[in-house]
């Protein structure tokens, strides 16, 4: 019998004169309005009215309540995959919520995002997440982002204790710490991450505690009573804003409905005395019976009219999500990128104005300090970046003009910093990531590619994360295979990425300012090899803008496209051709994504020939990519199939003869430009070209004499008969259908019918079993009236399908 079930039965330690009537009937008003929303969206499930799958709150709408109901709509909340009470609680329009489920262009998110990706600015509502732990970053970024802008408006994250094992709840927690964070984080406990006890994934099952570890407040609560919640959360909603920092509130709660529509109840990991025992303790059955009986609240004249409206709610919010709109797919490009791209200081022409001669890392200090002083809410996270001034010297002495509430210098924990500065980015306070090398991307790659980028995509354009994740990229001095990374066509991959590699000081400060007043997030991939480097830098206001490749020299005979520390090289080997009558025209691409294929297909239709010089690897890369641009846009232009030259594909190895051996360098440029003119373009080095060892020798097929028959279609299931999903029926009614819910499961067979044909049934009354390869799913009757069988035992039924109708009367 679980201890936190009986733990639960403790007396509320909230004192009864903190409450008035109103308060009290609003709680219970919202409770209820949860309850019967997720019922309702869990029938419109089991019918297959929505696309997906559900995670489902039923049971747990007490934690839901009681924290919400101490924020204001200006307080942001992230949440998990089971989101809709929170969503609710903290004041989602359940019409907009229901046809969100629908997957309705009247949806929160025009039905971009459904049950796991729900946004709603106004309410504060960042966003409820399909990755675990991944909203915990957000909420604390946004707490810092309002304390940053002046404000008393905090953050607060709902996880489950699924979370509590995972990275990034100890990174962003710590974090949190450390910073003093306005934010409150709320572990609903419900005993089971998915199918997996809490108690077999830690020897410490006691969540609060482990908030010592962090050097914060933890506190337990019975997260079935509403009073306890909101009572706990309201004094660390006080403490954040007064600004004391975080609190972790433990909520011991309990699903009592599966991980997901589907998902068996009970049989595979839970018990049904557990379910039941549970089942006693539920939140709205107590909270109703304490109003009545403690506060003296009458249940005829105060509590049924609630039920009542609150039904009428939900029936309404079922039909209008019935009856919206499905969206256009004319509009399914819509919101990826920011329109306009650019920020419309970075298409201003050029002033052509006075140039200073500076250093790379002087001129992108130049550009951050400019951009700080020009918008005072923005931030800069990173590890030794703030009174050390980076590993590179990168932020020197922006810690003495900015202090550390900007400067922020971070733990070594990219996830959740980056995750912080997503959240701080999308609520006003644009911050820059700094990973240090382009190989510590990975370390935070779900923030970058299934939070950022999605970002303004899943919430229909709600939200943005103008983000800046800056790296040192590329080879330097046998740095190895942990350090020497590029890794852009791998970043610029992903839709909703814009991915920079400049190549001078100039390019690097203009494209820094324009990511930090763009509105999409931002890789800024600097190259290591080139910090050391001067250039002339226009001096007063100067913005590069995205994806508007520079002619670095003019050409006629053929045409380099590169970008980073080799147009350098390109740029010297041009020099050398031209002493020998190839005049080659450089193209510095600048950005990565998006790429300026304009540019390169006009230089094509001068030079007739393109040698692609590319410093990532080849597969799936830059060159790829440009050649096949050059197919389909410039292909008549072409004298000859475009080259390509890559760095050699391999980890980086430290020996530098080694290194050496497998970079691109200028010999490598002036052999491959030439041997482009004479007819022979290089192949890049790469798997495709060698032979795999232990594998056998590709064998031409024989052609066939004649054409081979198609072989003949399976036959049925002697023993089973076959139902389709959407037969006609003759039988008026409502239908009995084989539920949906796993997404891993199609079909599934009848094994038993619990009432006969013709027999009268009551609405949730069992009527039948389907057996599916994870379980036996019960079948209930939809609705009150006689029965009657349309297919029968062992009959293999898909997902969706009818098997009987219950007609009235």
């Amino acid at each position: 019998m679980p201890d936190q079930a009986r733990a639960g039965r403790r007396k509320s330690r909230a004192p009864k004169a903190d409450f008035d009537r109103d308060e009290l009937l609003a709680l219970y008003e919202k409770m209820v309005l949860l309850r019967r929303f997720e019922t309702l969206a869990q029938g419109a499930c089991r019918k297959g009215e929505t696309p997906g799958f559900f995670h489902l709150y039923i049971g747990e709408e007490a934690t839901a309540v009681g924290v919400c109901a101490n924020l204001r709509a200006s307080d942001w909340i992230t949440s998990t995959h089971r989101g809709h009470g929170h969503a609710l609680a903290k004041g989602m329009d359940p019409k907009i919520l229901m046809a969100e489920l629908y997957g309705k262009a009247e949806g929160c998110c025009g039905g971009r995002g459904g049950t796991m990706h729900l946004y709603d600015r106004s309410v504060g509502l960042f966003g409820t997440n399909g990755i675990v732990a991944a909203g915990i970053g957000h909420a604390v970024g946004a707490g810092i982002s309002a304390r940053t802008q002046g404000r008393d408006d905090i953050g607060v994250a709902f996880f489950g204790d699924g979370a509590i094992n995972h990275g990034g709840f100890h990174e962003a927690t710590n974090f949190a710490g450390v910073q003093k964070a306005p934010v409150v984080l709320v572990c609903e406990n419900n005993l089971y991450a998915t199918a997996t006890p809490l108690a077999s994934a830690t020897l410490n099952p006691e969540i609060a505690t482990k908030a010592a570890a962090y050097g914060i407040p933890g506190i337990a609560v019975d997260g079935n009573d509403v009073l306890e919640v909101l009572t706990v959360t309201r004094e660390a909603v006080a403490r954040a804003r007064r600004g004391d920092g975080p609190t972790l509130i433990e909520a011991k709660t309990y699903r009592t409905v599966g991980h997901h529509e589907g998902d068996p109840v009970v049989g595979t990991y839970r018990t049904q005395e557990e379910v039941d025992l549970w089942l006693q303790r539920d939140p709205i059955t107590l909270f109703r019976r304490r109003l009545t009986d403690e506060f003296g609240i009458d249940a005829e004249t105060d509590l049924d009219p609630i039920d009542t409206r609150i039904e009428a709610v939900a029936q309404e919010a079922l039909e209008f999500a019935r009856n919206a709109t499905d969206p256009d797919p004319a509009t399914v490009g819509q919101h990826v990128y920011a329109e306009p791209l650019n920020p419309a200081d970075a298409l201003r022409p050029a002033s052509g104005g006075a140039t200073v001669e500076q250093s790379w890392l002087d001129a992108v200090r130049d550009g951050l300090a400019e951009e700080m002083r020009r918008d005072p809410n923005i931030l800069y996270f990173g590890e030794g970046t703030g009174e050390r001034g980076g590993t590179f010297a990168h932020t020197k002495n922006l810690y003495q003009e900015f202090g550390a509430a900007r400067m922020v210098d971070t733990p070594i924990s990219e996830q959740g910093f980056t995750g912080a500065a997503l959240g701080a980015s999308a609520t006003g306070s644009r911050t820059v990531a700094d990973l240090m090398f382009a190989d510590f991307m990975f370390e935070a790659a779900g923030q970058i590619v299934l939070q950022g980028a999605k970002l303004r995509y899943m919430s229909n354009g709600q939200m943005n994360a103008p983000m800046v994740v800056r790296v040192g990229m590329g080879a330097v001095r046998s740095a190895g295979p942990h350090h020497s990374g590029a890794y852009y066509p791998m970043w610029a991959h992903v839709p909703g990425l814009i991915v920079c590699v400049p190549s001078n000081p100039a390019d690097a400060k203009g494209l820094m300012k324009t990511a930090l007043r763009a509105g999409d997030p931002v890789m800024m991939l600097e190259p290591k090899a080139l910090f050391a480097t001067k250039g002339e830098v226009p001096v007063g206001e100067h913005l590069v803008p995205f994806g508007v490749a520079r002619i670095a020299r003019p050409g006629r005979d053929l045409t380099i496209a590169t970008a980073g520390q080799l147009v350098g090289l390109a740029l010297q080997a041009a020099t050398t051709l031209a002493a020998q009558g190839i005049e080659v025209e450089v193209i510095d691409l600048r950005t990565i994504m998006p790429l300026d294929v304009a540019t390169v297909a006009a230089s094509v239709g001068r030079t007739h020939r393109l040698l692609v010089v590319d410093e990532a690897w080849a597969m799936c890369g830059v060159g790829a990519e440009l050649a096949q641009a050059m197919n389909e846009i410039a292909y008549d232009d072409l004298d000859a199939p475009v080259a390509r030259l890559h760095t050699d594909a391999m980890s980086h190895p430290l020996a530098p003869s080694l290194e050496r051996a497998m970079l691109v360098d200028t010999d490598k440029i002036l052999a491959a430009a030439r041997g482009l003119i004479d007819g022979k373009a290089p192949v890049p080095s790469h798997w495709r070209y060698a032979a795999v060892a232990g594998a056998p020798a590709a064998q031409a097929a024989p052609a066939p004499a004649v054409q081979a028959a198609a072989p003949p279609p399976p036959a049925p299931p002697p023993a089973e008969a076959s139902a389709s999903n959407g037969a006609a029926q003759s039988v008026a009614g409502e239908p009995i259908t084989m539920p949906f819910g796993d997404l891993t499961i199609s079909e599934g067979k009848i094994v038993r019918w619990a009432k006969g044909d013709g027999d009268t049934v009551e609405p949730g009354e069992l009527v039948a079993e389907i057996e599916t390869d994870k379980s036996v799913v019960e079948i209930e009757a939809p609705a009150a009236g006689r029965l009657t069988i349309e297919q029968q035992t062992g009959t293999v039924v898909a997902m969706g399908g009818r098997i009987g109708v219950v007609s009235p009367g």
